[in-house]
């Protein structure tokens, strides 16, 4: 770097200031873009006092440990450039005070306008510039960033072609894993903001290369092309089982006239209650709901919902519980439970395999008391297969649904039963959420209007996980996230199945 006969030397305070120099770095610019007026010696003058004292600043010892790391472990040429912005900024921004430029980007902007225009009648100022660059560890010339947005604005362009070639149901349940409407436009959709805690790539993510994010983006859509694809050629009987062949007098007894009005009734209903009234008051009153969602308490004792903690506890030791992979499920762990032969069967704990035998007898009786009551429900069918799924301190499942209209997978029912002694305070709430209804007609295929609507963040109501409380809800239309636990929380999961 050359830095002869510059005159770096000094500190700060020995460095004349101008607080008017962003006005005049303004008016300048502006005569020479309506006159072709070139900057005054005096201006030039300014201006290398404001690169000096910016080179003073740069020079900080601590502040270029950080900019040398960065470089070191960023080699995406974007990324890099957007994560030194916000340290470059704090380095700049008591010399711009000093300057009279405005804070941020727009006083990024201006001064590199204005160092552009004194570079035309000062090589000093063009070589200065080009110091500066270089302790932010960039090229000593600023490249012509034209071609480059030209290029940028090619492929956003295309990749908005390519979604809007697509079928709504293909686009549809995509726009939802983004959180956004069903009916989302494609520029929406290629705009979406995917990497963050929740989002579709986690936050390990952030620094990763555009060839990494591509890559691994072009693999989930491949991966997700695949589900799609078994859904279709895949019969759903074919992995599926019969309810009535998992009867049972419990489930029977359990699943009511109102239980079936919770879940399936008309969706012109407003006087529908579910067992729990503070839980479903707020359920009808803040979030509209009037079907959809189930809740049952008390329906197994707490002795066997404490045995069926500690043979998972068990399980857990033995390295059976392994941790989600789900870049919105942070921090779970879980274990699958097996019935699809007796030998499955035998192999589940005593009271695990009680439970498990419960929950599957559900969907026979939720069929049952539909057809005595009238109620119009899906031909359901049981995946013999239950999650028991775990959460401490530091984990959480951020806002989603189950299934997305049916596309990715054949989830129509979500069954949970809690096993937790929980008292207010140890988190982990089932937090179920509102929804933003869309004004524009996505047609009036089957599930297409309901699922015209994305997730309201601001209005929802928290389900505490009881021992022994079932909730049941509609997998294709109920969002819903679990809530960090500040003491551990357990859950069994069987998701019914329909066409």
């Amino acid at each position: 770097m050359s830095r002869t006969g510059h005159g770096y030397a000094g500190t700060t305070n020995g460095v004349t200031t101008d607080a008017g120099l962003g006005k005049k770095f303004s008016e300048a610019i502006s005569a020479n873009a309506r006159e072709k007026q070139p900057p005054s010696q005096a201006l030039v003058e300014d201006g290398r006092r404001l690169l000096e004292a910016l080179m003073e600043a740069y020079m900080d010892a601590e502040f270029q440990r950080e900019v040398c790391r960065l470089r070191e472990e960023i080699h995406d040429e974007l990324r890099f450039l957007t994560t030194l912005g916000p340290l470059a900024a704090r380095a700049q921004e008591p010399v711009f005070q000093c300057f009279g430029l405005p804070p941020g980007q727009r006083g990024v902007i201006l001064m590199k306008m204005g160092v552009r225009l004194l570079s035309t009648v000062s090589p000093d100022i063009k070589e200065l510039a080009g110091d500066l660059r270089e302790l932010l560890c960039l090229p000593r010339e600023e490249e012509d960033i034209t071609s480059t947005i030209k290029k940028a604005e090619s492929e956003f362009q295309d990749l908005q072609q390519k979604i809007a070639a697509a079928p709504l149901e293909l686009r549809g349940p995509l726009a939802e894993a983004f959180l956004l409407p069903y009916n989302a436009s494609p520029v929406e959709i290629a705009q979406a903001d995917i990497i963050g805690e929740g989002k579709l790539l986690g936050s390990d993510m952030a620094h990763a290369s555009d060839e990494t994010l591509q890559a691994k983006v072009q693999d989930m859509f491949e991966r997700y092309l695949q589900k799609m694809l078994s859904r279709v050629i895949t019969p759903l009987d074919s992995y599926t089982r019969a309810p009535e062949d998992f009867a049972c007098s419990w489930a029977r007894d359990l699943v009511s006239k109102q239980t079936i009005q919770d879940l399936w009734g008309s969706q012109t209903c407003q006087t529908a209650t579910l067992p729990v009234r503070d839980v479903v008051e707020d359920l009808s009153s803040q979030l509209g709901f009037s079907h959809g969602v189930a809740i049952l308490n008390d329906t197994v004792s707490v002795k066997v919902t404490r045995q069926a903690r500690e043979e998972l506890a068990a399980l857990e030791t033995a390295g059976a519980v392994t941790p989600s992979q789900d870049p919105c499920n942070v921090g779970a762990r879980s274990v699958w439970l097996h019935f699809e032969t007796a030998e499955e069967r035998e192999k589940s704990p005593p009271a695990l395999r009680e439970l498990c035998e419960h929950l599957l007898g559900l969907p026979h009786a939720l069929l049952a008391a539909a057809e005595s009551n009238s109620v119009v429900a899906s031909r359901l069918r049981v995946h013999p297969h239950i999650m028991a799924a775990t959460y401490r301190r530091g984990a959480e499942y951020h806002c989603h649904k189950d299934s997305y209209s049916g596309t990715d997978n054949s989830r129509m029912v979500t069954i949970l039963l809690y096993l937790n002694d929980w008292q207010p305070g140890d988190g982990g709430e089932l937090r179920l959420f509102g929804t933003k209804q869309v004004d524009a007609d996505v047609g009036t295929g089957p599930g297409l209007r309901d699922a015209a609507s994305a997730p309201d963040l601001e209005r929802f109501v928290d389900v505490a996980p009881l021992s022994g409380r079932v909730v049941m809800f509609r997998s294709r239309e109920i969002w819903h996230a679990v809530r960090e636990p500040r003491e551990q929380r357990w859950a069994m999961t069987l998701w019914v199945m329909a066409d």
